[in-house]
């Protein structure tokens, strides 16, 4: 499904004229590509909320459309005001069709495990697999029906589908897994408590993002 974002070119730059944008109702907006010279643009502030809530759960890929022309990209990063969640300055990466990138695709799961239902823990490890590919080959989402999963079982990488893309993290990486619960020891006061064996904490591994390009010095000062 694509998502239009419509843009418009700006010329504005600095503090004062970037508060005023925002108070018309627009945020400010840059778009960036390899060998391209970046472009100074502005978008309607309220269609890109609502354009938010409808790409939740997908994979940050846009259509912007700029004076009749549309052009692929990825909405690399978002700035908001930590006070009250105001839209600051939104950055746009423009993919060319045969160029590959990293991203992170989100992970969507279906179903309540049978596991669950005995009694066991739902371990969500990875909500976001990075993945390596051209735009046109980049998943919205990867969807995991849960509700066979018994006690004690996994879904890891290797068991997602990967035509067209390459994982990042090692293939057997686990995504989802229903722990069984940990026993409680019971002790008598004064007496020492017995040693538990604890599972060790699955750690998420660190998701790999590209840095986004920076717009002109006027406009640094407003980034968090």
């Amino acid at each position: 499904m694509a998502y239009l974002v419509e843009a418009t070119t700006r010329s504005e730059t600095g503090k004062g004229r970037m508060r005023r944008l925002r108070r018309a109702g627009s945020v400010p907006a840059v778009m960036y590509g390899h060998g391209d010279p970046s472009q100074l643009l502005a978008i309607n502030a309220h269609n890109f909320k609502q354009l938010l809530k409808a790409i939740r759960g997908h994979s940050p890929i846009v259509e912007l459309q700029l004076d009749g022309k549309t052009t692929r990209c990825v909405i690399k990063t978002i700035q908001r005001n930590p006070v009250n969640d105001e839209l600051l300055h939104v950055d746009f990466q423009k993919v060319h069709a045969d160029e590959k990138i990293t991203m992170n695709v989100p992970v969507l799961l279906r179903g309540t495990a049978a596991g669950v239902k005995a009694g066991g823990l739902l371990d969500h490890l990875l909500r976001e697999v990075p993945v390596r590919a051209t735009i046109d080959k980049i998943p919205e989402h990867f969807e995991i029906d849960i509700s066979e999963m018994q006690m004690g079982q996994s879904v890891h990488l290797s068991d997602l589908p990967s035509e067209d893309v390459e994982f990042i993290l090692p293939l057997e990486s686990a995504v989802v897994s229903i722990l069984a619960p940990r026993k409680i020891v019971e002790t008598t006061p004064g007496a020492d408590a017995e040693a538990v064996p604890g599972e060790e904490a699955a750690k998420e591994p660190e998701v790999i993002k590209e840095k986004a390009a920076k717009e002109e010095p006027e406009e640094k000062k407003e980034k968090k």
